[in-house]
């Protein structure tokens, strides 16, 4: 190599030509360097022109016509290898091929941020340059399968900004696509390409009716552009000069005279919306109503090999001299009169003239149109939430980045609801600033959050007290309601309004963080699963109560304590709620985990109605015992009976539901098919919600007397059982009620058992006021296929008071005749009778 001991090298810059040295000595010929120097026109740049031979590249009809020996310089930064270098011809042979910009310059990298290693230096930079060769020479620089590099345009800053939103016209086989397109003007630099409006479409004829158009607020100022899109690719990369672009625009019919007979329909047009009247003011005469920007659109964007392609936009800006030339020509060159014609044709001829002396001023395009963009989430849970409607109760800790997420992930209507103000406290970990100080929280957010993406998610406070404002709102229009509030009175009216609602609700998460932010909960309620929130936390509790691995019991201690804590933390002192401590880094990684577990949950709960927990815990210190990692719980439906005297709902677990049908299958196997059977319910009944949660059921002690037409619950081990249950289950589960069966005959209370509910027949020395006396029953046909695969029974529910002594105990029935001698029968554990009641075979009648 010559030259290069004259030249000031950085360190970085010495090592490439060390190794570009070592690349041609193993290259034997095939990559040779013929002179280094610095560079002419890039400051603090080397220059290594090398010979690259290609004799011996496999070539195509379609690929590009390599010499044997082709010469590139290369471009070596001064952080070499930290930047990677550049390429470019000294010929202007390869313009217009992929992946050539600019004539001269060979793109070789899609993404240097994630293809270029700086470890690869210059070894790697020769071997994709080699590649690129090859490609070319085989016709491949675009391969089938890969997306197509677009044209390039060299864009000005002072140009503009156009954000293009909505999908772009399509030019038809045999002509180009002429008409406009709606622009909303976000700011002095920037638009947004928000509709498309063709040339034989009715144009709006009033802002008002332009910004209804385009789902536009009411104070946005809106205008219209000329837009063209032509039936062929034009080039790669687009000219510099209006010449240049108004000749290969010529090559599919668009002339100079219908480019400016556009511009100035469109400007004309712009300046009705303006002044609807017509009645423009003298001195405005030469003031544009609007920027000038035209905007090309070319069949350019797709995939190498595949099908029709999409049309790729740019916009060249126009000075305001382009409005007045062009309105011009529409007034006259394509007037129906001789002599305004005549006129109209040297306005076009100037205008022409003029065109060819201006440079084009391309403006910086970013996309966000859905057919040539791909979300960011598009493959992550956060895509269930895109299109729907969510409500998020609380603007607090939680409630403010669950609401932003939802935002983000392109919810069409965000609902926030929260009564509480900002305060200097909350910035620690909520996002308000100290200019929020005594605005309310949901106000202050949404006005945020709209900001983020207003074409696509609209966000509204609701500002008032949750458990009444509720009420008001039509709650079946939301796909989605986040509890965030961590409020028991709001948990409780959610779960009464869900339960006496005849419409199933939404999807219903309910969040919350533990005492010191290292632990943190998502409930799921499915859109018709028997419990809301209160009830899937209560199921949670028993869970980590009853668990005996006790792989819960920090959670126990964090959520679901059996005392009340002692100590709360009270940030203010005399002024706030208590809380828990915790920073914006805790709380925010507690949100992300919890909403994007609900969110897989939904996605692949799909319409199953499966009740679920998320139990989430934060990391701690490498020296520290690691925490368990995430957790799920799941709940099946419950089976829902209804207390018609009180309207309460009675949900009765598949657990207890599974101990009652297989104690009523035992009793069909021991006593005889119609002979009654029942037990003890566990559980505990909910005022508030209107729920009698039917936890545990068990089977009859042995002192029960059991018959085919009475059943009476024995007391042996009953208290002992009790007291085992309360403690285990942290108090949450306690004696409830009783429960038998009506084998082969209606689930109603017979007169003994209407009887026996006013004295409520167990006489516990801490029986309850009330207690649930639950049947199970039906026809024989549904009976039998009850034991036999679960389906049924029917039941009856009837939430008893009390109104004599617990310890009176009701006269015992009469003996039914066939029995005999025998009285009674102890719960199932003593000797069967001589003479049993006869069990149906399969085949006969019963």
């Amino acid at each position: 190599m010559k030259d290069s001991a004259t030249l000031e090298l950085t360190e970085g810059q010495q090592l490439a030509l060390d190794q570009l040295h070592r690349i041609v000595q193993a290259s034997h010929g095939a990559v040779a360097a013929t002179h280094v120097a610095a560079t002419a026109n890039r400051p603090g740049y080397v220059e290594a022109r090398i010979s690259v031979g290609c004799a011996n590249l496999p070539r195509t009809e379609g690929g590009l016509r390599l010499r044997s020996v082709e010469a590139v310089t290369l471009l070596i930064p001064p952080d070499f290898p930290f930047r990677a270098p550049s390429v470019r011809t000294r010929h202007t042979r390869f313009a217009g091929a992929p992946h050539v910009n600019w004539g001269r310059h060979l793109c070789l990298y899609r993404s240097t941020a994630t293809e270029w290693d700086p470890a690869d230096g210059m070894y790697g930079f020769v071997n994709r340059l080699l590649d690129w060769f090859e490609a070319a020479a085989a016709g491949e620089l675009d391969r089938p399968g890969d997306p197509l590099h677009p044209p390039n345009a060299l864009t000005d800053h002072t140009a503009g900004l156009l954000v293009i939103r909505r999908d772009a016209p399509v030019a038809l086989p045999d002509r180009s696509w002429l008409g406009a397109a709606v622009l909303h003007q976000v700011n002095e630099t920037r638009c947004d390409v928000v509709g498309w409006l063709a040339i034989e479409d009715p144009w709006p004829a009033s802002p008002e009716q332009l910004r209804e158009s385009a789902a536009l607020p009411a104070d946005a100022h809106a205008f219209l552009a000329p837009a063209v899109v032509t039936t062929k690719h034009l080039t790669f990369e687009y000219p510099l000069t209006a010449r240049e672009l108004v000749d290969a625009l010529a090559r599919d019919h668009l002339t100079p005279r219908l480019l400016l007979g556009l511009t100035g329909i469109v400007a004309d047009h712009n300046r009705t919306l303006l002044h609807p009247g017509g009645d423009a003011p003298a001195d405005e005469e030469d003031t544009p109503a609007a920027p000038v920007h035209l905007l090309l659109g070319t069949p350019s964007r797709g995939i190498a090999g595949d099908g029709p392609r999409q049309t790729h936009l740019v916009a060249w800006h126009l000075p305001d001299f382009a409005d007045r030339v062009g309105r011009l020509a529409a007034d006259t060159a394509f007037s129906g009169r001789p002599q305004l014609a005549e006129l109209g044709d040297e306005v076009i001829q100037f205008g022409t003239e003029w065109l060819d002396r201006l440079p084009t001023r391309w403006m910086r395009i970013y996309e966000a149109r859905p057919e040539v963009t791909v979300r960011r989430d598009h493959a992550t849970p956060a895509a269930w939430l895109r299109g729907k409607r969510i409500l998020v109760l609380g603007a607090g800790a939680l409630g403010a980045p669950v609401a932003e997420m939802c935002a983000r992930a392109g919810a069409a209507h965000l609902t926030v609801a929260d009564q509480a103000l900002v305060h200097p406290g909350i910035l620690a970990r909520q996002p308000y600033t100290d200019a929020d100080i005594g605005h309310y929280k949901a106000s202050v957010l949404a006005d945020r959050l709209n900001r983020i993406d207003p074409h696509t998610t609209r966000v509204e406070a609701l500002v008032g007290d949750i458990t009444t404002r509720l009420s008001g709102l039509d709650l079946h229009t939301f796909d989605l309601i986040w509890d965030c509030t961590a409020n028991r009175i709001v948990r409780a009216r959610l779960e009464r309004a869900r339960r006496t609602d005849a419409a199933p609700w939404p999807h219903l998460a309910t969040l919350m963080i533990g005492h010191h932010a290292t632990r943190g909960l998502a409930a799921l309620s499915p859109r018709g699963a028997t419990g809301g929130g209160a009830d899937v936390l209560r199921r949670t509790a028993l869970a980590a109560h009853t668990d005996a691995t006790h792989v819960f019991d920090d959670l126990i201690e964090d959520f679901f304590p059996t005392q009340p804590p002692t100590e709360l933390f009270q940030p203010e002192p005399g002024c706030s709620d208590t809380t828990f401590t915790g920073s914006a880094a805790d709380v925010t990684a507690l949100a992300g985990q919890l909403v994007a577990g609900i969110l897989h949950a939904l996605a692949a709960l799909a319409d199953r109605r499966t009740m679920a927990t998320l139990i989430v815990r934060m990391p701690v210190g490498p020296t520290v015992a690691q925490p368990a990692g995430p957790r799920w719980l799941t709940w099946p439906d419950d089976t829902l009976v209804t207390d018609e005297a009180t309207g309460y709902d009675v949900r009765i677990t598949p657990a207890a539901l599974a101990e009652m049908r297989a104690e009523a299958r035992r009793g069909a196997r021991v006593r005889g098919p119609r002979v009654e059977t029942g037990g003890t319910l566990l559980g505990v009944v909910d005022d508030a919600t209107g729920v009698i949660f039917v936890d545990e059921a068990t089977g009859p002690p042995p002192d029960s007397l059991l018959t085919e037409a009475y059943f009476r619950h024995g007391l042996d081990g009953v208290s002992n059982h009790l007291a085992a249950r309360r403690e285990a289950t942290g108090n949450l589960s306690r004696f409830l009620g009783m429960w038998h069966t009506h084998p082969h005959t209606a689930a109603q209370p017979s007169a003994t058992d209407r009887a026996a509910m006013t004295s409520l027949t167990l006489p516990l020395d801490d029986a309850p006021a009330r207690a649930l006396v639950l049947i199970a029953g039906g026809p024989g046909p549904l009976w039998r296929k009850w034991l036999a695969t679960g389906d049924g029974p029917d039941f009856y529910a009837h939430l008893a008071a009390r109104t004599a002594p617990a310890a009176t105990e009701p006269p015992a029935p009469e003996v039914p005749a066939h029995l005999g001698p025998v009285t009674w029968w102890p719960g199932g554990y003593a000797i069967r009778p001589h003479r049993p009641v006869p069990v149906p075979r399969k085949g006969s009648r019963s």
